[in-house]
């Protein structure tokens, strides 16, 4: 991706060469000979390097959004984001975007449910390779509502995504986006491309240390917090668990204690992130699982028993559906 640095070499030896500066020219060639192009990390501009420091030096998600408006400001775009397109292992990430778009752009992208149209999420899905956004298919009505709404709001048409797959299994992507048109877009970033696709790898690796590392490798939660878990994953409101009695603590202690394990906000999230990996298949069973003879059956609900004819039927179609082998062995018996 440093192919500029290979070229601008190739150009000032051809320059001293024509300047017949042959001593100048042959000391830059013999320099030129040693370099690994393929390895070489070279910003085209110092608050490249700036921000390729601030993105290995950020503390926090506060810190890497900062260096993405710095990103956008170097480059003269619209925006900057970076999205985990999937996950290496279910539920590793705490947070999934990281974007530079206005709060308005963000509600109205969430509440219309427009992840399932945008086509730069479903093309990341499937690419490898970067790619511009004019090239993606737009011709259907809804994605071209979806592209007016975007514009109305500040979000260019005009785009480029970097697809990245971190050393953990995570696929994310860095997309870029501006409302200049596609042409001039083109020409801009074309200075810019090695740049950002080292600023890319930066950021995604800094995102998957700040959003994901913090989160434990796995969980063991008590039987208390498994059984708080499977409680709001069925629809039970926090209200009555709070009534309910547990082992150890109040349902106060076990929602503090349950969301800092899976460190969430809510223990909506905790419950979703608990069925994600599996664990409410562990949890414990709770008196309204059993069923005792002694207890009586809901008033709405009427048990019908079959009668003997029907029994009669569902045999006779159960052994007409028999394979011919054990037809023939039960009756040689």
């Amino acid at each position: 991706m440093n192919g500029w640095a290979e070229d601008a070499m190739r150009e000032a030896i051809e320059l001293l060469t024509k300047s017949r500066r042959n001593d100048l020219a042959s000391d830059l060639h013999r320099i030129f000979k040693t370099i690994n192009f393929e390895d070489l990390e070279i910003m085209r501009s110092s608050e490249a390097d700036r921000i390729a420091d601030a993105i290995l030096e950020a503390e926090s998600i506060a810190d890497l959004t900062e260096t993405l408006k710095r990103l956008a400001r170097l480059m003269k775009i619209a925006h900057c984001t970076v999205h985990v397109v999937t996950e290496g292992s279910p539920g590793s990430f705490t947070t999934k975007v990281l974007t530079t778009y206005p709060e308005e752009w963000i509600t109205l992208y969430v509440n219309r449910r427009y992840y399932f149209v945008d086509p730069v999420v479903q093309a990341g899905k499937n690419s490898t390779q970067s790619f511009f956004w004019d090239s993606l298919d737009c011709s259907g009505a809804i994605v071209r509502s979806f592209w007016r709404e975007a514009e109305a709001n500040g979000v260019g048409s005009s785009g480029f995504t970097i697809p990245i797959t971190t050393e953990h299994g995570d696929k994310l992507a860095l997309s870029v986006c501006s409302t200049d048109d596609a042409a001039t877009f083109r020409e801009k970033l074309s200075y810019h491309e090695s740049d950002l696709f080292n600023l890319g790898v930066f950021t995604a690796e800094a995102f998957c240390n700040l959003a994901s590392e913090r989160r434990p490798a796995s969980f063991e939660p008590t039987d208390d917090q498994l059984l708080v878990l499977q409680a709001i994953s069925i629809g039970i409101e926090e209200a009555e668990l709070e009534n309910r009695d547990y082992q150890y603590g109040s349902f106060a202690t076990l929602k503090r204690s349950i969301c800092r394990l899976f460190r969430t906000k809510t223990l909506a999230q905790a419950a979703v992130l608990a069925a994600k990996i599996g664990l409410l298949e562990n949890a414990p069973l709770t008196k309204a699982d059993i069923l005792a003879a002694s207890d009586r059956p809901q008033s709405d609900c009427v048990a019908v028993p079959p009668n003997a004819v029907s029994l009669r039927r569902l045999v006779r179609a159960r052994t007409i559906q028999q394979m011919p082998g054990e037809a023939e062995a039960q009756a040689a018996v």
